[in-house]
């Protein structure tokens, strides 16, 4: 099983765009519910470029 790579996922709550930061846990199957790990600690947030960051960090991703 491969994990995927740490990303962000977009939800609309209340007419409002919220963003999280995941992953997928086996990218050889279809994404859904249970097969996507939410970064622990860390719920749904307005903010895309805090979880754009999050996301960079944990891929080893420079931040630059």
């Amino acid at each position: 099983m491969a994990m995927g790579k740490w990303q962000v996922f977009s939800q609309m709550i209340e007419d409002e765009k919220n963003y999280i930061v995941g992953r997928i846990k086996d990218d050889t199957k279809p994404m859904h519910s249970g097969n996507v790990e939410y970064l622990a600690g860390h719920g749904y947030t307005t903010d895309r470029e805090y979880c754009e960051r999050m996301a960079k960090a944990l891929n080893g991703e420079p931040l630059c």
